[in-house]
């Protein structure tokens, strides 16, 4: 299997140490750390959406990855209006994710539809995507990975900073240990 690494960001709480959540579909699973999973499809709605967190979001089935940098612009806590701070629950993870199969192509001659590029799961790769007008780049979106280990908040600057990226910090400092995990 051909791999690639890349970052994703999780919930974490603190009623539920050392386990890692989606953010928004499929919210209450736990994602194991070390070990090879499949993305599952969300729960469809009657009009084709997603049932999420939120409320009903496109179906765009598989892991959201970022292959740059652990850093999102369009996911965070608000101040007057714009992204500023990471939210207090969201830890980054590095992880590994399939690229035997790149879907790209496919997802492209697709064209934008109401599901959005692809409306399965890429099984063994991955497809990019923008899933937001004000997101910065795009998701990779794949259909299997691995959360390799979480991040320190140090550990998400240096990245950043090393590749050019912008960065997202907190508004306060998360305390990994509280969640968990190592710091």
């Amino acid at each position: 299997m051909k791999t690639a690494i890349g970052y994703k960001l999780f919930r974490v709480s603190k009623k539920y140490p050392g386990k890692l959540f989606p953010l928004y579909v499929n919210a209450n699973t736990n994602i194991p750390i070390g070990e090879w999973i499949s993305a599952e499809p969300g729960e469809r709605l009657e009009n084709g959406k997603v049932k999420s967190k939120l409320g009903p979001l496109r179906y765009r089935p598989g892991f959201h990855i970022n292959d740059v940098a652990p850093y999102v612009s369009h996911i965070g806590q608000k101040v007057n209006g714009k992204i500023t701070y990471m939210r207090p629950d969201t830890v980054w993870a590095m992880v590994e994710y399939c690229i035997d199969h790149d879907y790209c192509e496919e997802a492209e001659a697709n064209g934008i539809s109401e599901s959005g590029k692809l409306d399965y799961i890429p099984k063994h790769g991955f497809y990019r995507y923008k899933t937001s007008p004000v997101m910065t780049g795009e998701w990779i979106i794949a259909g299997e990975m691995k959360v390799i280990k979480i991040l320190s908040d140090q550990e998400v600057k240096e990245i950043c900073d090393s590749c050019g990226s912008d960065y997202l910090p907190r508004k306060e400092t998360i305390n990994l240990s509280e969640f968990g995990f190592a710091a």
